[in-house]
């Protein structure tokens, strides 16, 4: 199935894995200002232009991704992971150490969801209700509204942001991808041991004012495999669109 993605520039690249409900385009403005640094962004499976390339699920996005890279001759890479994407890096980063030179996730539920959400996602009618969403027509005052809600400043969300988002939710069968990979973030188990003992760069990054996965839990992962932390004020849960700047700098060093 398809794979849409964006590889630009030189050397080792940095793949770039956003969040659930989002797509690669969250990521093109550190495309404009990434210099010759090699990026390579994509969008999910069953989600904006990419099909159902690989279950939603942090393993098997994992061994695709993995797939993809050997194809296109990366054998080393840094890696970045936003939101659910971070679940999918911290995976992929363990159990394929040798391949990464660098970790950095940034608001990723690695620590658990609470208890009631994932009994709330192991019910039968979850299945029923996504499907029934899945055949509504995204509307946009309830994304925004959405969106307001986890931004630091709900004042930087644009019309051009919303119809990435648009886009991102209305590709076939994104409900039901949406519903797999909440499933597996509240039954993944981060591999706290291997990753504290992998001899790569790791670093920690979260937004102030996330109200979505809280800024406690990336205190906790970053103690967890001895990580840095890196804590921006004023941000949300939407990193990459709230702070472009500030996370194109951590990846790679230019101001």
């Amino acid at each position: 199935m398809t794979m849409s993605f964006r590889d630009e520039g030189e050397g080792t690249p940095i793949v770039l894995l956003h969040g659930l409900g989002a797509s690669g385009r969250v990521f093109d403005p550190l495309f404009e200002k990434r210099g010759k640094r090699r990026l390579i962004s994509l969008d999910l499976p069953r989600t904006a232009r990419s099909g159902h390339w690989a279950s939603s699920t942090p393993e098997h996005i994992s061994s695709a991704l993995l797939e993809f890279l050997d194809k296109r001759k990366v054998r080393e890479l840094e890696l970045f992971g936003h939101s659910f994407g971070g679940i999918v890096a911290l995976h992929l980063a363990a159990t394929s150490p040798s391949r990464v030179t660098r970790l950095t996730v940034a608001s990723t539920p690695a620590m658990g969801l609470p208890p009631e959400l994932a009994l709330l996602l192991s019910n039968p009618l979850a299945d029923m209700t996504m499907g029934w969403f899945g055949r509504m027509p995204v509307w946009r005052p309830a994304l925004k509204s959405y969106l307001q809600m986890i931004w630091g400043s709900s004042a930087q969300l644009s019309d051009a942001h919303l119809a990435l988002y648009e886009e991102a939710v209305g590709a076939t069968g994104f409900s039901e991808g949406m519903l797999e990979a909440l499933r597996a973030v509240s039954s993944f188990r981060t591999p706290l041991d291997a990753l504290k003992a992998a001899k790569f760069d790791k670093q920690v990054v979260w937004g102030e004012k996330d109200r979505l996965v809280s800024v406690v839990q990336g205190e906790r992962l970053a103690i967890a495999i001895g990580a840095r932390l890196t804590v921006l004020r004023d941000v949300g849960h939407c990193l990459p669109e709230e702070a472009p700047d500030a996370l194109l700098q951590l990846l790679t060093g230019r101001d």
